[in-house]
């Protein structure tokens, strides 16, 4: 992933991040589990013969060995991440055209779209469970990149600025901002705020309780599992606020329903009487 090996003492940092949360990730497990529900939903949507199988950039299944088994009329390509940048929709699109594949379409840019906003709503509402959302100061947080990737034009932060101002004003109508967090060990400059930042100057701001809602992830893995729950934690409760955490989408319901209607969206009017979608 970093293009070269880790130096002993990175790779002793991160081996103590995942036995932290339990010895390994669950991304990959989350991840075909949303491919298995979201077959599902399309099946029956779609009352057709309907293969979702995951793809991965760094680890096998390979989005090169993803495609190389299939052998449907149809494929769409539905990269799990609603920004469409270079650093994640951009990575996809490299690596379908290095697998011979950079025609087939790519579902990206969803990050406004109005069910996958229904789905992060229900998210927060069920995380809330019926406290008072003004008693929080609301977090949303996403990967930190650097930023001489914002400044050379990419749209991640702009994509994030409008999903957080679709979803916000009809949930918490307290203080909120936007964050970065787990931001890469290269030198040079990096999006600001931090999440650490971020949180203490909501503490000297005299709020009391904190909502962190991780916008920029779908599924939970270590960057939401150490660096938020363990992390922002200890500095949540070293200036003394409470601190509650959304799960990300995972294999939520809502979640699912809302990418089964991207995909069913994009084959309405295509003759496609069996598709196949690889996440």
């Amino acid at each position: 992933m970093t293009g070269a090996p880790p130096r002993p003492e990175v790779l002793a940092a991160v081996v103590r991040r995942y036995e932290a949360i339990g010895g390994g990730s669950p991304l990959p497990d989350m991840t075909r589990r949303q491919a298995a529900a979201l077959q599902a939903v399309l099946s029956t949507r779609l009352g057709g013969s309907v293969r979702v199988r995951p793809g991965f950039l760094y680890s096998a299944p390979t989005v090169a060995a993803c495609l190389a088994g299939l052998d449907a009329r149809d494929t769409v390509v539905l990269p799990l991440s609603p920004y469409s940048s270079r650093l994640t929709t951009g990575a996809y699109r490299a690596a379908l055209a290095a697998a011979g594949h950079g025609e087939l379409p790519l579902l990206d840019g969803w990050y406004a779209d109005s069910r996958y906003l229904a789905a992060l709503s229900h998210r927060v509402n069920e995380t809330l469970d019926g406290a008072d959302p003004s008693e929080f100061a609301l977090l949303l947080t996403a990967h930190n990149v650097p930023l001489e990737t914002v400044t050379a034009g990419d749209p991640y932060v702009d994509q994030l600025l409008q999903t957080a101002s679709r979803l916000v004003p009809a949930l918490m109508p307290g203080t909120w901002r936007l964050a970065f967090q787990s931001k890469g060990r290269r030198g040079g400059e990096w999006l600001e705020p931090e999440a650490a930042t971020a949180v203490r100057e909501f503490a000297e701001a005299g709020w009391r309780k904190l909502l962190v809602v991780p916008l920029g992830f779908v599924s939970d893995h270590v960057e939401t599992l150490y660096d938020l729950d363990i992390e922002l934690r200890e500095v949540a409760a070293s200036c003394d606020m409470a601190f509650l955490r959304c799960h990300a989408l995972n294999d939520s319901p809502p979640f699912i329903a809302a990418l089964a209607d991207i995909v069913v969206g994009h084959l309405a009017g295509r003759p496609a009487p069996h598709p196949v979608v690889a996440t």
